[in-house]
């Protein structure tokens, strides 16, 4: 199906819920708001969002906020999760985020989550009356544009900056930064966190890290498992549940688990698996996207509903619906975190599910010039009833490229079959092909189309940085050079101050990619014959220790000698282990290589951390 067909299908199976005249994105729905002179609203947002929802059916079914959109705007509907690179512009308001333009496409306001009908109508009205007389005015917090020019600093400079922004937010006392709690955004820094503690020795932030782990404890669904939206402590959460928080908790449990080896990790990262397997799996492998907080027609607290005691009680209420879209971003963020707890436990389950979804994925959306899709049609998507339309655009998104090639590149560290190496070097080529700017460097969110004369292309921060971490393992792995400049002009290119300070709390996946570009790799190279059990036992004892810099494979002798029987050899840009032939040794060699290297580095002080 195509983009507008697909489009067109959804507007006649919603219009019996709601009478609003949603449009598409697009470069003809923005010049007919110009040509009639109309205000444009633009409404992003997600399947599995409660205030989405709530704005669906309340909101956007009261007959004069249908009528004030229909007659003075232009009603725009986007998904942010089949848009990756919309959701990313809009995310600061995220979701829903309700966008109000000018009929040039200039933002006028943005208003962050739902406003039921009493408080939404005098907004509309008063952007009606703003427009008639001439005095609405751009919006000082529209999203931030793209630099027109690298930021100058350096890595070092650039990784201190993120330090202090995030530190500033730590609760060291209980974990989390902020409040006590786990987020959305959580994950990545945590995994910054962590590799700061490893780094150093730092006792005190592994100790903070840890609670944070623990914190994603306190947000397991006690009986159906899986990890809640959002916890703030005992019985305090958002009882939603999206895949990117599983990906989190399940990432978070298994590198806390392979560091201390306690037990409620382990149960942790069950608890997430067995909710995945059981509600989230489609028929192919792959993970659905999320699940409403309570059931279509539940007229109770949502709170009762979550704390009802077992399966057979929140049966008797019914199901909350699950969004079983699709999307390659996400389930290249669940596929790398199964491979995190596969390497912290040797469960086979787990890299069955990730190799399973990993395959499905290929099969059904690696295109001919070697990309990734987004998404897909699928049956079970189909015939469902949503709020905004399912975008099938068949143009690549960075943050699928980036996800998937980050996935593909921790089943080949887990494994070490070639075959996902290869994948993951398909994937790198192409995003260097089809998304890099060849002049100054970075990764735009997507190819351009006709809405870039509108709005121009777009760097997104986090999604840079995610490329960047990819694409300098890749080059570790590959020693191809064409991958050896993009990661840092990836970060350069992106993070300008205003987008670093815009972001705020949102750069934990800068911090991991700054971190690792600035310190280096720490490589594991096992020589010898990949079949000798001697090698097998190396990579093993390789794969179980924990190193959050870890890149993990075979190699033929040649970088190292071939002394005559399998050895491993760990080494940083500055130094190497002695040659490894004893399993047990891996440790205490690995301890050996955690601080971060200098050599790489030109014109820069590797600095300290606390």
């Amino acid at each position: 199906m195509t983009p507008v067909l697909g489009f067109a299908v959804w507007l006649f199976s919603a219009s019996a819920l709601a009478a609003v005249d949603w449009q598409e994105w697009s470069a003809e729905t923005f010049a007919a708001a110009r040509m009639q002179n109309k205000l444009i609203f633009v409404d992003v947002g997600m399947e599995g969002c409660t205030a989405c929802r709530n704005m669906d059916e309340v909101t956007f079914t009261h007959p004069d906020v249908q009528r004030l959109l229909n007659t003075h705007f232009v009603p725009i509907s986007v998904d942010s999760e089949a848009r990756p690179d919309l959701g990313e512009r809009y995310s600061d308001w995220a979701w829903p985020a309700l966008i109000f333009m000018a009929p040039d496409a200039t933002q006028v306001l943005a208003i962050r989550g739902n406003r039921r009908p009493g408080n939404f109508i005098p907004i509309l009205e008063r952007l009606v009356e703003e427009h008639r007389t001439g005095k609405l005015e751009p919006d000082a917090l529209a999203p931030y544009a793209t630099p027109p020019v690298p930021v100058e600093t350096d890595l070092i400079t650039l990784r201190g900056r993120i330090r202090g922004q995030l530190d500033r937010l730590l609760n060291e006392e209980d974990g989390g930064w902020n409040r006590r709690g786990i987020s959305l955004t959580s994950g990545p820094r945590l995994r910054h966190l962590m590799m700061r503690a490893d780094m150093y020795g730092n006792a005190e932030l592994e100790a903070i890290a840890l609670r944070t782990s623990e914190r994603f404890l306190d947000a397991l669904d006690p009986v159906w498992g899986g990890v809640y939206n959002a916890s703030f402590g005992a019985n305090r959460y958002i009882p939603e549940k999206r895949i990117t928080p599983q990906a989190n908790a399940m990432w978070a449990f298994a590198d806390a688990f392979q560091l201390t080896g306690e037990a409620h990790y382990l149960e942790g990262m069950r608890a997430v698996h067995a909710y995945l397997a059981n509600w989230m799996t489609s028929p192919r492998g792959t993970f659905y996207t999320s699940q409403e907080d309570r059931p279509v027609g539940y007229a109770g607290s949502t709170r009762d509903y979550w704390q009802a005691p077992s399966d057979a009680e929140r049966r008797r209420h019914g199901i909350p619906p699950i969004d079983r879209a699709v999307y390659t971003d996400k389930n290249g963020q669940m596929i790398a975190a199964y491979a995190q707890a596969f390497e912290a436990t040797g469960h086979a389950p787990y890299l069955t599910a990730a190799t399973t979804a990993a395959g499905s994925l290929i099969a059904t959306r690696q295109t001919e010039a070697g990309w990734m899709l987004q998404t897909e049609d699928s049956p079970e998507i189909q015939h469902a009833v949503r709020m905004r339309p399912h975008a099938t655009a068949t143009r690549p998104f960075l943050a699928a490229q980036a996800w998937f090639g980050t996935a593909a590149l921790a089943l080949y560290r887990v494994t070490a079959d070639d075959t996902w190496l290869e994948t993951a070097n398909t994937i790198g080529k192409r995003l260097l092909v089809t998304l890099e700017d060849p002049e100054l460097g970075g990764f735009f969110a997507t190819t351009p189309d006709a809405t870039d004369q509108i709005f121009g292309g777009r760097k997104p921060l986090e999604q840079n940085a995610r490329a960047a971490h990819f694409l300098y393992d890749l080059w570790v792995y590959t020693r191809d050079d064409r991958f050896a400049t993009p990661p840092e002009r990836a970060v350069l290119a992106s993070a300008s101050p205003e987008a670093v300070r815009r972001e705020g709390r949102v750069t934990g996946e800068l911090g991991v990619a700054l971190e690792k570009l600035a310190a280096g790799y720490v490589e594991f190279s096992v020589v010898g014959d990949s079949s000798d059990p001697r090698a097998i036992a190396l990579f093993d004892a390789g794969m179980r220790v924990y190193q959050p810099r870890k890149l993990l494979h075979y190699e033929s002798p040649g970088r190292y000698p071939d002394r005559g029987q399998p050895s491993m050899y760990i080494c940083n840009p500055d130094i190497c282990s002695v040659p490894i032939e004893n399993p047990a040794e891996v440790p205490a060699q690995t301890a050996r290589i955690r601080t971060p290297a200098t050599s790489h580095l030109v014109g820069t002080v590797a600095g300290t951390d606390r």
